[in-house]
């Protein structure tokens, strides 16, 4: 669900797919001579679940990057670097390296799968680079990680609403008062030379 509870059907789709396959592989099961056709449902029941899998943790990747936009909206990149410097130093360029591996994986999925349809198979170093791809990407943990950038954007709310006051009472200082001020002892101090400079 993203922040107007709105989810993304796409993972339920391949969900679906995938059941659908298994459910097959177990009908074939029980024929021998479609022993083939078993294991060919069982690779597209798996090539379902990984989709399920990147479509989930793309949609929660793009749920986490609206909520930082939302959230640091309201705040000057001073008070934000001042109070949540990390997000600049690690969280920001982490959620874009995501991206990038989200986007090779799939990027590797679809050559895979163009490369399975079709009668040309990929070199054997191609084939391994694009399972390096897919295991990296399975092994980063991305869901627990963008789990974690929220919560950190959570706990660091309350600091950036006092930063935030603390720099709107200085601006309105620096804006307001100082130039009063200074306007006021300007005219004293005008007033005091030209009476000096009559006598």
């Amino acid at each position: 669900m993203d922040s107007l509870n709105k989810s993304y059907i796409q993972p339920l789709h391949e969900l679906r797919y995938s059941l659908d396959h298994f459910m097959r592989a177990l009908e074939y099961d029980e024929n021998p001579k479609k022993k083939e056709k078993t294991k060919k449902s069982i690779q597209s029941a798996i090539s379902h679940l990984q989709r399920a899998y990147s479509d989930s943790i793309e949609w929660m990747l793009v749920n986490v990057k609206e909520e930082y936009t939302l959230t640091l909206s309201c705040y000057t990149n001073e008070v934000i670097q001042g109070t949540f410097p990390e997000y600049y130093t690690e969280i920001r360029p982490n959620l874009e390296k995501t991206t990038q591996i989200i986007n090779d994986y799939k990027i590797i999925k679809s050559v895979e799968e163009a490369t399975e349809s079709s009668a040309d198979s990929l070199p054997d170093n191609q084939m391994a680079a694009i399972q390096e791809t897919a295991n990296q990407f399975f092994s980063e943990k991305i869901a627990g990680k963008l789990e974690q950038y929220l919560q950190t954007l959570h706990l660091r709310e309350s600091s950036l609403i006092e930063a935030n006051e603390k720099e709107q009472k200085v601006s309105t200082r620096d804006k307001i008062i100082i130039p009063i001020i200074t306007a006021a002892a300007g005219a004293i101090l005008a007033t005091l030379i030209t009476t000096f400079i009559l006598l």
